[in-house]
């Protein structure tokens, strides 16, 4: 049996079918590139005001807190943790630590390091305010992996982009080589 040759309507439609769709797939680098950059936006909105980051960690996330009074956050430019271990710890906080968990229903199930509140007893860190969602945690741990993670001593350009105007503290810094 033979089969029929397409139309030539059904040949067009087959090739504007292929080329939207070469234009779509063209497209996704450019939609891929542009919501990561929304991402590390939040992230570093949720860092720098939504739940004050720098008050522990430093603006620089250093570890050089912002206030004295807060506990002495940990040096995040040179934290050895990736992208899942961030996670976890922005989500969970540190057992026994003073960094806090910002997941609402941390230690409600063993989501946190696999405890529960009664597993945990009096090692459950304290809660973090604002509760964050699942997409701010992960932005958070992008925007210091691509911000902070590994970038060496904060220098004057750093500055700048996190304040985004210049301000007195970033003066005296090092410019980038």
């Amino acid at each position: 049996m033979e089969h029929p040759s397409p139309s030539t309507a059904e040949n067009c439609t087959r090739r504007k079918r292929a080329s939207l769709l070469a234009v779509a797939l063209g497209a996704l680098p450019w939609f891929a590139a542009a919501a990561w950059a929304q991402n590390i936006d939040l992230g570093k909105q949720v860092y720098q005001t939504k739940v004050g980051c720098p008050e522990c960690h430093g603006w620089a996330g250093d570890g050089a807190q912002e206030d004295p009074r807060a506990p002495r956050g940990a040096n995040l430019r040179a934290t050895m943790l990736d992208r899942a271990a961030l996670i976890m710890v922005i989500k969970c906080g540190i057992p026994g630590a003073s960094m806090p968990y910002f997941d609402g229903r941390a230690y409600t199930d063993d989501r946190c390091y696999g405890m529960t509140e009664a597993q945990i007893g009096n090692s459950k860190p304290p809660p973090g305010t604002p509760v964050l969602i699942q997409r701010e945690i992960e932005a958070v741990a992008d925007y210091l992996l691509a911000k902070v993670v590994g970038k060496g001593d904060p220098n004057y350009e750093q500055c700048l982009e996190f304040f985004g105007s210049p301000v007195e503290r970033c003066r005296s810094l090092p410019r980038a080589r």
